[in-house]
């Protein structure tokens, strides 16, 4: 049992080191007695699980998963096609197992609309630290370049972010001055709004973000609109906006 949560996500991710596959159950052991596993090992939706591959061993190290799930998993990554920006090589070694490729799995609550860091994803780097500092991974020198785009326009109101204070249970994932992308989306802000997309931007580079920005509104009754009806922010601080909305009416 990886987790005590009612129809969660099951998430997996394939790690490959320079090394047997006893030597990464020995890094595995000492990583996880760490105290950089204590997040991971009390996370509330469960401790994760791991296989280490190996051909010699029973289901070739997969028995955990079972001869049809393990069975099921390699097709899965077999059929992963290959993104634009990544070569053959690069492909190949994510779609295929060898002996001592580690597999991470880890449950978490299936929830619409979420997003930000998972616990998979901060797992994922520690061990990938870890394997840098004892030499099991050689660290890449590359800079990988992605633009993030089609962000959603609005996100469910949570305990971490401020928001714009509306009543809607929602509020604006950039900021409420962020334009919608599409004329699609324009019109999924009367019907849908939650999967209206908004004309925002990040660029990340290996997985830092670098920067970012949007497209604003540029029509006053449309800012207003996106405040006051969607939004639902009761009362628009007249001292705050009114500028904007009055550069907009001219």
């Amino acid at each position: 049992m990886l987790t005590s949560v009612q129809e969660p996500a099951i998430e997996a991710c394939k790690l490959r080191l320079n090394c047997e596959s006893q030597q990464v159950r020995t890094f595995l052991t000492k990583f996880m007695d760490s105290p950089d596993a204590e997040t991971f090992t009390s996370n509330v939706d469960g401790a994760p699980g791991f296989c280490v591959y190996d051909s010699r061993s029973p289901v070739e190290g997969l028995q955990t998963l079972g001869f049809e799930g393990a069975e099921q998993l390699k097709t899965l990554y077999r059929n992963i096609r290959c993104p634009r920006y990544q070569d053959e090589e690069v492909h190949k070694a994510n779609t295929c197992f060898e002996d001592g490729d580690l597999l991470i799995i880890q449950a978490r609550q299936n929830l619409p609309h979420s997003g930000g860091s998972t616990m998979l994803g901060k797992l994922r780097l520690a061990l990938h630290k870890a394997a840098v500092a004892e030499g099991l991974i050689q660290p890449d020198t590359d800079h990988h370049y992605l633009w993030i785009t089609e962000f959603p326009m609005f996100t469910l109101d949570n305990d971490t972010d401020p928001g714009q204070g509306g009543t809607a249970g929602f509020s604006a994932t950039h900021h409420p001055f962020t334009a919608p992308r599409t004329a699609e989306d324009v019109d999924l802000l009367l019907t849908d709004p939650l999967k209206a997309k908004a004309d925002h931007y990040d660029l990340v580079v290996n997985g830092v973000e670098l920067g970012g920005g949007s497209r604003r509104i540029h029509n006053a009754e449309m800012q207003k609109f996106v405040m006051r009806d969607i939004i639902k922010v009761c009362e628009l601080n007249p001292v705050s906006i009114y500028h904007l909305l009055n550069i907009l009416d001219e």
